[in-house]
């Protein structure tokens, strides 16, 4: 990954974020600070909805984990990018999810996800994420793991 610059470029934000699309996570995870301050929907942690505040490590136990393993095949959802813009040390993105649910309902939710980066170590350190999480909490409610 070549050294990040600032403001971002729209292609570097691309870079990231396209292997998304193809279930390649790794450029994703790849910028994110371990102590990144990830926020989903609201400072209140819920489990059954999976809001509040994580690091990497913890969005990694107590929401992605968790929510995979009550999908199909227990695999992530096929994602697919709407929006990206890049605005000074900032990527806004709007991406849709889908999958199927172990109970065979469909999981289809838009994610909304503003990214952070810091200037000195060109890694994000925070994340605004907006998502259906009344869908969220059907899946945690009907699927078990």
């Amino acid at each position: 990954m070549s050294e990040v610059k600032f403001p971002l470029t729209l292609e570097y934000a691309q870079s990231l974020v396209e292997p998304l699309a193809k279930g390649d996570l790794g450029p994703f995870m790849g910028v994110i600070d371990p102590d990144v301050r990830w926020r989903i929907a609201s400072e209140d942690k819920d489990p059954k909805k999976m809001t509040g505040v994580y690091t990497l490590s913890t969005w990694r136990e107590q929401v992605n984990g968790p929510l995979v393993k009550r999908l199909l095949n227990e695999a992530p959802p096929a994602l697919t990018i709407q929006y990206l813009q890049t605005v000074g040390n900032r990527i806004i993105m709007e991406i849709d999810g889908e999958a199927v649910q172990k109970n065979g309902n469909p999981y289809k939710n838009t994610y909304a996800w503003f990214f952070i980066f810091s200037e000195e170590t060109g890694k994000v350190v925070e994340i605004h994420e907006y998502c259906d999480t009344a869908l969220v909490q059907e899946v945690v409610q009907t699927n078990a793991l």
